[in-house]
């Protein structure tokens, strides 16, 4: 006797997205599809007739074949830029992100300004070299690339091309069909190691602190209190401006003068609690807004229960700066104009870790205090000027006419 045909109805393409559901039993049906080489069958639960069956085998198809789509190997640079932005920048922070389509952008436009076909953005990534490296970093500085005419520092051309080493190394870790989208990291430490391919560095970076001056003017012409605030805390703590921003009142105790820096607002990832100078306590207190618990010291204006963003603070940084210049003879704003360049919230951290009191501190005292390690306090925001120069030879003179 002839067994009866089963029913069954197949959805998807062969190799790529291919389901099959089927009745086994009256009112019974399956899905069955192939995953790693491998038959898997799994019940439609809630599935009753032949046309659900159906509407849901194309249902799994379709998810199927956005799943092949997207573990396809990135092949050409454009498609791993591309990858990289929509699964890994996605789960970063506002900044890191913005930093990563900017950065992703700028090599799009380096790699298609090369006048060799082979070196532009339909290239394969393995074939990355030293050449691509040498190019990018003189292109990125004279500010020759089409659409970033803009001369650059070494330190955002660094930025750069860490953003492509990085996306170079999620490639290889990244699988697609069981393989790794890139086998080796062209850009690899080891080969940049032995080749000495260096990061670009300034010989002698100016990093300038905040004055007296500068931080009276930039308060009297702010656009609101928090600004002054925030000066006067980095000054005081020495902290970054990430961590002052991010403050809670809970973090505060202005009795015990202390504050409680929390590792998921630091760059460090640190937590410790240091002292507050007077100055800061001071400050605190006279704010026009105070809170208590978890409410943030930097309220946002849309959501109080959450700190100010970033860009914010860049913001009432830049009013100041243009109230400024605006309030000046306009034969002394291209001075004023000069000795506000390359001075933001941070150059209260650099003045603060520069005092001479400070620096006669012990060096883990330094440290604690500063949340910056006190190897990156002395090689990066340690500067002697002419003037700190001249002091010490008047003390050093003024201490020999005494012993005489």
């Amino acid at each position: 006797m002839a067994r009866k045909k089963t029913w069954s109805y197949l959805s998807g393409e062969r190799g790529r997205n291919r389901v099959r559901v089927f009745e086994k039993r009256p009112g019974q049906f399956f899905a069955e599809w192939k995953e790693d080489g491998k038959k898997k069958r799994a019940l439609l639960r809630g599935v009753n007739h032949a046309d659900e069956a159906k509407k849901k085998a194309d249902e799994i198809a379709a998810e199927f074949g956005k799943l092949e789509d997207r573990q396809q190997a990135p092949t050409t640079m454009k498609k791993l830029m591309e990858t990289y932005l929509e699964e890994v920048s996605v789960t970063k922070g506002l900044s890191k992100r913005q930093h990563d389509y900017r950065a992703a952008r700028a090599w799009s436009a380096f790699f298609n300004f090369q006048p060799e076909a082979s070196r532009r953005v339909g290239r394969d990534p393995s074939t990355l070299d030293r050449v691509d490296w040498d190019r990018f970093v003189s292109s990125r500085r004279a500010g020759i690339i089409p659409g970033w005419s803009r001369s650059v520092r070494d330190r955002q051309v660094g930025y750069d091309l860490a953003f492509m080493i990085t996306a170079l190394n999620w490639a290889t870790g990244r699988k697609a069909n069981g393989r790794p989208v890139l086998e080796i990291n062209p850009w690899g430490s080891e080969l940049r190691r032995s080749q000495r391919w260096g990061f670009p560095r300034e010989k002698n970076p100016h990093r300038p602190g905040m004055t007296q001056e500068l931080r009276e003017g930039l308060i009297a012409h702010g656009p609101s209190w928090q600004f002054e605030l925030a000066l006067v805390l980095e000054r005081e703590t020495r902290r970054r401006n990430s961590a002052i921003r991010q403050l809670r009142w809970s973090d505060l105790d202005l009795v015990a003068k202390t504050v409680q820096w929390r590792g998921d607002s630091d760059k460090s990832g640190n937590e410790n609690m240091t002292p507050l100078t007077q100055a800061a306590v001071e400050a605190l207190r006279h704010a026009p807004a105070r809170g208590i618990g978890n409410t943030p010291v930097f309220p946002s204006a849309t959501d109080s229960s959450q700190p100010t963003p970033r860009n914010t603070f860049q913001i009432w940084l830049r009013r100041s700066k243009d109230r400024w210049l605006d309030s000046v003879p306009e034969e002394e704003r291209e001075n004023l104009r000069d000795r506000l360049r390359g001075i933001g919230f941070h150059a209260e951290k650099r003045a603060g870790v520069r005092d001479p009191n400070f620096r006669a501190l012990p060096p883990a005292i330094q440290e604690a205090w500063a949340g910056t390690r006190y190897e990156t306090l002395r090689t990066v925001y340690d500067e002697v000027t002419a003037d700190d120069i001249r002091e010490a030879i008047r003390t050093q003179e003024k201490a020999v006419q005494e012993g005489s």
